[in-house]
C-alpha cells in the first residue's frame, strides 16, 4: 500500500511537473503601416541586412526575461521558435523591404553576384525586458559599403517599448515593435546617403 501511495505521488508529481506547456514565439514582422521612404528606396538598389550580433546571454532557446537592473532569467516554458538571432535577420529585413519597397533587400549570405550595394549590419548588447514593464534594445548598426564594406556610418541606439499586456507575450510584441523601430531608425540613415 505505501509503494502504491509513494508511486502515485511521484506520477502526481511528474504530472504537475508537465502540466506548463511550452509556447514558441517568434517576432511579429507586420506592425501597422510604417513610413514608406520612397525616394530613398528608388536611390538604393540593394541592401544587404547581416551580420546580426548577439551578447552570448541572449543566444539560447528561452526567452530571457529581466527581474531587474541585475538580474535576469531564462525561461524554459517561453522559447524562441527558431534562433533569435535569425529571429531578428528576417524580421528586421522584412521591415526595411516594407519601407523601402523598390529597394531589393536581402539577408546573408548572399551570393558573390548578388553582393549589395550597401550592407546593415547590427550588433547588440541587449534584447530583453519585463513582462509587465518594458523591452530594451541597445547596440549600434553599421551601413557598410556592400563591395568593400568600408564602414559609412555607425549610429548607437537605445529604444524602449513599454508592454500592452503583463504577460511573456506582451513583452515578445513589444520587442517586435522595437525591431520595426530600429528599420526606420535605418531608412533615416539611408536618407543622408
Amino acid at each position: 500500500m505505501r509503494k502504491v501511495m509513494l508511486l502515485g505521488a511521484v506520477v502526481l508529481a511528474l504530472l504537475g511537473c508537465s502540466s506548463t506547456p511550452t509556447a514558441y514565439h517568434t517576432l511579429a514582422m507586420d506592425m501597422g503601416n510604417p513610413a514608406v521612404a520612397p525616394a530613398v528606396s528608388q536611390r538604393i538598389r540593394s541592401l544587404g541586412v547581416g551580420p546580426i550580433t548577439l551578447p552570448t546571454l541572449l543566444d539560447r532557446e528561452g526567452l530571457v526575461i529581466r527581474q531587474n537592473a541585475t538580474t535576469l532569467a531564462v525561461s524554459d516554458t517561453h522559447l524562441w521558435g527558431g534562433q533569435l538571432e535569425d529571429e531578428f535577420l528576417h524580421a528586421l529585413a522584412q521591415h526595411l523591404q516594407t519601407r523601402l519597397p523598390v529597394t531589393r533587400v536581402q539577408t546573408i549570405p548572399w551570393e558573390l553576384s548578388q553582393t549589395p550595394q550597401y550592407q546593415v549590419v547590427v550588433k547588440l548588447d541587449q534584447f530583453d525586458g519585463t513582462p509587465h514593464g518594458k523591452a530594451q534594445l541597445r547596440g549600434l548598426w553599421q551601413l557598410q559599403a556592400g563591395q568593400d564594406d568600408k564602414i559609412l556610418s555607425t549610429e548607437a541606439i537605445t529604444l524602449t517599448q513599454q508592454t500592452t499586456t503583463p504577460d511573456v507575450v506582451g513583452l515578445v510584441t513589444a520587442q517586435s515593435v522595437l525591431v520595426a523601430q530600429l528599420a526606420d531608425h535605418i531608412v533615416r540613415g539611408l536618407a543622408t546617403r
